[in-house]
């Protein structure tokens, strides 16, 4: 753990006295905020704040590296490195002003689009919803010797142009988003801050009022909090830049400073973070100097003090420390008529657990305001504002986290962040600005109970409102509600409508190795099962018959050519040589006989037909072709009786034979939305796996002609296919799917399936670059597993435990947590939707019916019954859906509790 020692050299003055001689009274205070800045001008795009007092200033706009809750300490201590490494870059007469502004908005959410039903009223639910933005200024101001004439230094202004630009380039390389103000940029962040107002298109100026507790202007009252206080200097003597917060047994890094973005009641709170750098050999002169004085007087505090500024000094030798004065502030806005001391008490209270007592009597309140303008920090009082400290240790009490803001993706998927607001990600990681994976392939888990289901409907939902054609495998009836409203096509198997296809027919373009090789699937998976072992000549002889039975249909068999003749005469030769065949025959006698059997081969073969495409042909066909294969090539060990047994229950007069002998409907090709809900046979061993197969090679097909994005989710039946006879056709499905603009997820709710199958490791996981876990309480203690198959980080893990854990539910309904890993990079998002969507995804049987009651007595659409059953429920007063449910169905009509407002109201 690296530690950093605070140690305070310079003694506070008594503030009012130094600031009535700073800053006079009267007439010279009206003055105050003319004498900030001469000017700001454009310098290659970059505006340049010239203050009254001779410094050179520029502004970047930073976005803070390290995201909230990222559960990573490395990040914290990089972004020290990082800002010690630039104060080194600039070096003596230089300062360094890094301004966090943190401001309570309300979400606006519809801003007059034009959206789909569930979307508006998504967007609506959220609407007003209050929360805490940020944004950062990082200023870089260059020092004036203070003179009663300034002239201009070529040598300084071209040196201040390098750095800046050096620090520019410092912070990109290091993946920080940046760019500088330009003229008009400066001027409007100058504006803001001297208003306070950080939200508002257009700022406007009022009168000042200002006495020893706050300054006052227009409505609202400012407050300026040193973190030092003035008469009793109190700073830890070991800091780090992170502090550790227990949640759910294990512990999640926050900022050190994390208190001065949630104070309560405050519109507006600006933390002023200033570093100025001396010149070293005269502060370690000075150093020695203090230590000799301190050395002279024996006292043990003295003696404590001696040996804490040789540990200081030792440091600076072995490991080239930079020694910096700091100051920090914070600005805090709020209403006239709010308290501030709630304000001052979180303060306080947050701070002093770190063991930073904050200044309760900061009395020179409009000379910290005004120096803490853009490009003005020099004006801080050298006696009594500012400390001496180790660069490193100062970068501790940076505020160094951002707020997570939607990416910029033409692929929008809305979940919440953790303050319970709604940001946009790129589900898939590969459409977004920042390319984040290889394939957009997902696996999801979550326990029964986690909000697996709720949270999928949502996913699924937003890609089909963005064009994306979606087909399901369901085994619980989760989608049903989905699929009624967006209108699509919802099939269910029963014996009396099965799920049908007719695999085989297709045309000649269409026979390629891919198709070859589902089919070969297809009848393996008949012949041995799901779990059954296939040997290699199996593999090899179901392939070959497929083949031929392709070729007889396109080509027709007339005879062998003069080549397939010889080849067949060399081999039979062969087979007889190896047999040892009839040492009395002569040589001629024997290529004659072999000729004949040649000829029987031919015959047989021209005897085949194949007139149609279709399960029945191919069973025909192979039942005749396989034992000649197998008598051509002496074959031993095949198990035909088996396989014309298995075969047969597909063929005609068996008890399947519809199953893969009709065409499906050809419709399915233009629906945007399919459910396969085969619940009824997840029990059934063969035909569980076989229509999962089948639907994933509709998929496929889909998949190819279609030019739009498409997915393919599977949920519980996964389960179904996944076996060694599967393996390849699955890891073949995954790899293919990314070439054709295509996604596969796999959906589970057990342990067991991820920790027991090595077909899920190899042919799922390792080609799914997106990972989805909810809530893994329950697999705590045998998450170690998980977590080696996962390749998931102590970082990932982290976030993982804080599923649910937050502090974060105040003035939220009901929602749900879920971990998504785009590629290396993570984060944890809330699933929380209103009630209209709620009502959409439901499968509590309850629900449906009472929804169903709306329905049938209004006599409207799907989506008209969902608005009035949820006006209703709004009006009722009741929280939960399941009593209100309850009451519709008690009553057995539509309740009317919402009255419209008409026109003349």
């Amino acid at each position: 753990m690296i530690t950093y020692i605070f140690l305070i050299f310079i003694a506070i003055c008594a503030g009012m006295a130094i600031s009535v001689y700073a800053f006079g009274t009267g007439g010279k205070r009206k003055r105050i905020f003319q004498d900030i800045y001469f000017s700001v001008e454009d310098a290659d795009g970059i505006g340049v704040i010239y203050t009254k007092t001779g410094e050179y200033s520029a502004v970047l706009k930073v976005k803070n590296p390290v995201q909230k809750y990222c559960a990573n300490i490395d990040a914290y201590y990089e972004f020290t490195q990082l800002f010690t490494a630039i104060a080194q870059t600039l070096g003596e007469g230089y300062a360094l002003h890094k301004q966090d502004i943190f401001v309570k908005k309300s979400f606006e959410g519809m801003n007059g689009e034009e959206r789909e039903f569930l979307s508006s009223s998504y967007f609506r639910y959220f609407n007003g919803r209050p929360y805490t933005d940020s944004e950062c200024y990082l200023t870089i101001t260059q020092e004036s010797k203070k003179s009663s004439l300034f002239s201009y230094d070529s040598k300084k202004w071209r040196d201040f142009l390098v750095k800046i630009r050096k620090v520019h380039d410092q912070l990109r390389d290091a993946g920080v988003q940046i760019k500088f103000l330009g003229k008009q940029e400066v001027s409007d962040y100058a504006d803001r801050y001297f208003s306070m107002n950080f939200r508002d298109k257009v700022v406007s100026m009022t009168n000042f009022k200002v006495d020893d507790e706050c300054i006052s202007m227009g409505d609202k009252r400012c407050k300026v909090y040193s973190l030092v206080d003035v008469d009793s200097v109190s700073l830890p003597s070991v800091i780090r830049p992170y502090m550790n917060v227990e949640v759910n047994n294990s512990s999640m890094p926050m900022d050190l400073v994390s208190a001065v973005s949630s104070i309560p009641n405050a519109e507006a709170v600006v933390y002023n973070q200033m570093i100025f750098i001396p010149n070293q050999k005269r502060e370690l002169a000075l150093l020695d100097k203090k230590k000799n004085r301190h050395a002279s007087m024996p006292n043990p505090g003295n003696q404590m003090a001696v040996e804490d500024i040789k540990r200081v000094q030792e440091v600076v030798a072995r490991e080239s420390k930079q020694l910096v004065y700091t100051h920090y502030n914070l600005v805090v806005a709020i209403s006239a008529k709010t308290d501030i001391h709630k304000c001052t008490n979180h303060l306080e209270n947050s701070f002093s657990r770190m063991g930073i007592h904050i200044s309760k009597r900061a009395y020179n309140q409009l000379e910290l305001f005004v120096n803490s303008f853009p490009g003005n920090c020099y004006g801080m009082n050298p006696e009594y504002d500012r400390f001496l400290t180790l660069g490193d240790a100062a970068t501790c009490l940076m505020y160094k986290e951002r707020i997570l803001h939607s990416e910029k993706t033409p692929l929008k998927i809305y979940y919440t962040d953790r303050q319970g607001v709604p940001v946009a990600i790129d589900i898939t990681g590969k459409e977004g600005a920042e390319k984040l994976t290889d394939n957009s392939n997902f696996f999801c888990l979550g326990p029964s109970g986690s909000g697996k289901s709720f949270h999928m409907n949502s996913v699924v939902r937003q890609l089909h409102e963005q064009g994306t054609d979606v087909v399901m495998v369901d085994t619980g009836n989760s989608y049903e509600g989905l699929c009624e409203y967006v209108g699509g096509k919802y099939i269910s198997y029963t014996e009396e409508r099965p799920i049908t296809m007719n695999p085989f027919r297709i045309n000649r373009q269409e026979l390629n190795v891919e198709k070859t090789g589902f089919l070969k699937n297809l009848v393996l998976l008949i012949w041995k099962g799901s779990q059954g072992t296939v040997t290699k000549t199996e593999d090899r002889l179901i392939e070959q018959v497929i083949t031929e039975y392709y070729d007889t249909y396109f080509n027709k068999f007339n005879g062998f050519t003069p080549p397939q003749r010889e080849d067949l005469r060399k081999s039979l030769l062969i087979d007889e040589r190896n047999k040892g065949g009839n040492r009395s025959e002569n040589e001629a006698e024997l290529n004659a006989r072999i000729e004949k059997v040649i000829d029987e081969i031919e015959r047989r073969r021209k005897e085949l037909k194949v007139e149609s495409l279709s399960f029945n042909t191919f069973y025909e066909f192979s039942v005749q072709r396989i034992p000649d294969i197998c008598n051509e090539n002496s074959i031993l060990g095949i198990d035909f009786s088996t396989y014309r047994y298995m075969m047969k229950d597909f063929y005609l007069g068996g008890n399947h034979e519809k199953t893969l002998n009709e065409n499906m409907d050809s419709s399915l090709f233009d629906e945007t939305f399919i459910v396969f809900e085969i619940d009824s046979i997840k029990d059934d061993p063969l035909l569980f796996p076989l229509v999962t197969l089948i639907i994933m090679d509709v998929f496929l097909q889909k998949m190819r002609i279609k030019k739009n994005r498409k997915v393919l989710v599977i949920e519980e039946a996964w389960k179904a296919i996944a076996s060694p006879l599967m393996a390849e056709y699955i890891k073949f499905m995954y790899k293919t799917a990314r070439k054709f603009w295509a996604s596969v997820g796999v959906v589970t709710q057990e342990i067991q399936d991820i920790i027991g199958s090595e077909i899920v490791k190899e042919a799922i996981i390792n080609n799914s670059d997106v990972v989805m876990l909810l809530d893994q309480s329950k697999f705590r203690e045998r998450f170690d597993t998980i977590k080696a198959i996962l390749g998931l980080t102590d970082v990932d893990c982290k976030k993982i435990f804080t599923i649910n854990r937050l502090e974060n539910k105040e003035g939220r309904s009901f929602f749900r947590e879920v971990f998504i890993r785009r590629g290396t990079t993570s984060g944890v998002y809330g699933v929380e939707e209103p009630h209209e969507c709620y009502m959409t995804y439901t499968t509590e049987r309850a629900e449906k019916e009472a929804l169903k009651l709306y329905k049938t007595e209004l006599q409207c659409s799907h989506k008209e019954a969902i608005e009035r059953y949820c006006a209703d429920w709004e009006a009722s007063g009741i929280g939960k859906s399941l009593p209100f449910a309850q009451k519709v169905n008690a009553a057995g009509k539509v309740l009317n509790l919402h009255q419209p407002k008409t026109k003349q109201q």
